[in-house]
């Protein structure tokens, strides 16, 4: 009868445990459901409070963590934005958006200490390398996403290692 009582339970402890992963699922896709449309409607402080909620219920949701990501960049705060790309990336390695989207923030930054590297540099400073990396950062931004686009970028590359 011990054995039996121990067993009941258990069993609805795990089916309450249950019942609620399964609530928290409802209420995750919900505000998924509804960011995703205020951020395709350009409404983004209203999409960031609807992904915020996500990460009270799931702290490490990628799908969240992707999207305010997204929002932060929009908004201009690149710092905040990479910050929710590397926690994207952290969550799930393998989040390609997540990676190209920090790499393109990299490169911006690049491009800003590179130039006041060349604003800052004494006059005998040869700035041929910074300039040629300008370019090929320049070149990049601008690209149309071609199989040539990877040339600046593979240009780039090359001029770092040099």
């Amino acid at each position: 009868m011990l054995g039996e009582q121990t067993l009941d339970r258990e069993v609805a402890i795990r089916a309450k445990e249950a019942d609620k992963q399964s609530r928290i699922v409802q209420r995750l896709k919900q505000h998924y459901l509804a960011g995703e449309q205020l951020y395709q409607d350009n409404q983004l402080d209203a999409a960031s409070n609807e992904f915020s909620a996500m990460l009270e219920l799931k702290a490490d949701d990628e799908y969240a963590l992707y999207r305010l990501g997204a929002i932060a960049f929009r908004m201009g705060d690149f710092d905040k934005s990479s910050d929710y790309f590397e926690r994207t990336i952290r969550s799930n390695p393998r989040h390609e958006k997540a990676h190209y989207n920090l790499a393109i923030i990299r490169l911006m930054q690049s491009e800003q200490h590179f130039k006041y590297y060349a604003a800052l540099a004494g006059r005998g400073t040869d700035l041929r390398k910074v300039t040629e990396l300008l370019g090929n950062i320049d070149r990049f931004a601008s690209s149309d996403g071609s199989s040539e686009s990877n040339d600046p970028l593979d240009k780039i590359a090359g001029a770092l290692k040099k």
